[in-house]
This record gives C-alpha cells, structure tokens and sequence, in this order.
C-alpha cells in the first residue's frame, strides 16, 4: 500500500503549474500572460524577463496590445507599460451584453442576496463601513478581510449587471436622484 503525501503542497503549487504552462506557450502568449499581470508601469526588459524572451521580441508584442487596446504605453524613455483596466471593464460588460435577460436577472438576484448576507452579518451597508477588528481576533482578521474584499467585488458585479440591465431596458435612473 503506498504511504500518504507527507507533502500535500507539492501536489497543489499553483506558482510551478503556471510557471511549466507559461514556459510550454509560444512567445506572443507568454508576453500576452505577463501583460494581462501589468498592474504597475513595466519595462521591457521586465516583461522580456519574465516572458523569457528577448526586449525586443517583448518590444514587438507589447506594441501589438497597445494597438489592440490592452495595454497603455504609460512612458515612452524608458518605455513602460501597463493594463489598460478600461479595456478590461469593456470586456467584461461586453460579455455580460450577450447574457438572456433572464440570466442577468438570475444573476442579480443571486449578488444581491450574497450582499445582503454581508450586510446582515457585519450590520452595515457597505463593506467601507466595517471596522475588521471589530468582527475578529486578531488571528482571524485575515478571514474578515477576505469577506470585506469578496463583498466589494459582489457590490462592483452588482453595478456592472446593473448597468448592463437598465442600458438594455432604457430604465436609467434620473440625474436628480
């Protein structure tokens, strides 16, 4: 009978997973992957680095998602570059147009009922308003936190599939309110 893992992290390490598939992808693919992770102004020698390609292969590629809108060539000496979230904002809201009215609905109504949970269980109305240290011991801050960050990407769903319905419906809110 073979023995157990002594080791169960050495099955699940996510960082080695994506490090083999990355180096496994052709070059427009792994600059693409580095790309999508550009949350900061990048260098070219860093994207190269990471992508494991020369700068101006990185160069080459970086320039195309500048075109096509995905990245924001933020510096030109050095060049530097960045994600572009609008176009990331668009793409999500482009995916949610295709969605039956019925399945915006559905889905509304599931975020809405996870944000209530939130509400009900931190008794405020916004994730903003929650004092962490108040709901946990210090050694379980770090699961408040989680929740507070989950709460507010329910609220920023919420907005988006909102948004999505009533550009769908005409049913704009007024500007007085």
């Amino acid at each position: 009978m073979p023995e157990p893992d002594t080791n169960p992290v050495a099955e699940f390490d996510l960082a080695a997973e994506f490090a083999a598939e990355l180096a496994a992808a052709p070059t427009d693919e792994r600059v693409y992957r580095v790309a999508l992770q550009l949350y900061e102004p990048t260098r070219v020698a860093g994207v190269a680095e990471r992508a494991e390609c020369s700068p101006d292969t990185a160069r080459r590629h970086l320039t195309r998602l500048v075109d096509i809108g995905v990245l924001d060539q933020v510096s030109d000496s050095p060049a530097t570059y960045q994600r572009n979230e609008s176009y990331f904002e668009w793409r999500k809201r482009s995916r949610l147009e295709q969605l039956s009215t019925d399945q915006l609905q559905t889905r509304l109504t599931e975020l809405t009922a996870r944000e209530r949970k939130f509400r009900d269980q931190y008794g405020v109305d916004r994730p903003d308003d929650v004092d962490a240290f108040d709901h946990a011991d210090f050694d379980q801050i770090e699961d408040v936190w989680l929740d507070l960050s989950e709460w507010e990407t329910v609220r920023r769903r919420i907005r988006r599939l909102e948004d999505v319905r009533q550009q769908r419906t005409g049913d704009f809110p007024s500007e007085a309110a």
